[in-house]
């Protein structure tokens, strides 16, 4: 009795396994068709995969998705988890459910049959080439990977420098102004930038002053300017009828430089706006 006993529960355990292990290894009736991403993505920049996934099952699928490497902070380290932003079957796109960013990330979602997308948000803040792979599990059960690449740009910055000369009574002024310029969309934080005078005859550095700043531009203004010397100045002032307050902010763009150029003798002007004053001789170069 012991030993059928013993036989009968090895055969249910193999059987049990057998049915396993062809659950396992039947093809899955899910599939990624493709993934459209961004050639090119901006640092600091939130943009989007579009997964297309294929149901090929006659009824309503729940899927587990799994995106690994979409988002990568400043320090080029991988995040754990992502957002699924939106889904839904194309044959209704109406019908699209989306999810509010804010929310912790949705990793599960139901699938239409047929043809179904899944926008799933990704960002990075390092330049160079981002893998990013996409893994679909059905119950538990691997269906479907993809792996695709894409290139995180790295800040281009440019420099303007425009040249204003006047007088002061006798005195020659040569000012400086400096702009900078971030190309295309992003931000480029920390940006030192070196601003030097040198006296062309002996070739050595009569002042320099270096200064720091943050870079940032918007898809809509992509190619905005940055002065290297801007002075906020606020006002708050009442309507004498209503006591409505009114703030007023006043920026003056003032130069990087003052080269002072005197006839006889230097002015007692400091130029105090500007972090690089020269004084000399006219003549000097």
């Amino acid at each position: 009795m012991r030993n059928k006993m013993i036989t009968g529960a090895i055969i249910a355990a193999v059987l049990l396994s057998g049915m396993v292990l062809f659950w396992y290894f039947t093809p899955s009736e899910i599939s990624i068709v493709n993934i459209d991403a961004p050639k090119e993505i901006a640092i600091g920049q939130l943009d989007e995969l579009r997964i297309n996934l294929q149901n090929n099952a006659s009824e309503d699928v729940n899927v587990t998705i799994n995106v690994k490497n979409a988002f990568v902070d400043e320090k080029g380290e991988s995040l754990k988890g992502f957002t699924i932003l939106a889904y839904g079957n194309l044959s209704n796109m109406s019908n699209y459910k989306s999810l509010n960013a804010v929310d912790r990330p949705q990793k599960e979602v139901l699938l239409k049959p047929g043809s179904n997308i899944i926008l799933v948000s990704i960002g990075y803040q390092v330049p160079g080439a981002q893998k990013v792979e996409v893994e679909v599990y059905q119950q538990g059960k691997f269906a479907d990977s993809r792996i695709i690449e894409l290139n995180v740009l790295k800040p281009t910055i440019e420099i303007f420098l425009e040249k204003y000369k006047s007088t002061n009574g006798t005195n020659e002024i040569h000012s400086v102004y400096g702009y900078l310029r971030l190309r295309g969309k992003g931000y480029a934080p920390g940006v030192a930038v070196n601003i030097s005078v040198i006296d062309e005859e002996t070739n050595k550095t009569v002042k320099t002053v270096t200064r720091g700043y943050s870079l940032h531009s918007e898809e809509d203004i992509p190619y905005s300017s940055q002065p290297l010397v801007i002075w906020q100045n606020r006002i708050f002032t009442y309507d004498p009828v209503t006591g409505a307050k009114i703030d007023t902010q006043t920026d003056t763009y003032s130069p990087i430089v003052v080269i002072e150029l005197a006839k006889d003798e230097s002015s007692t002007e400091k130029y105090a706006r500007s972090p690089v004053v020269v004084k000399g001789k006219m003549g000097d170069r």
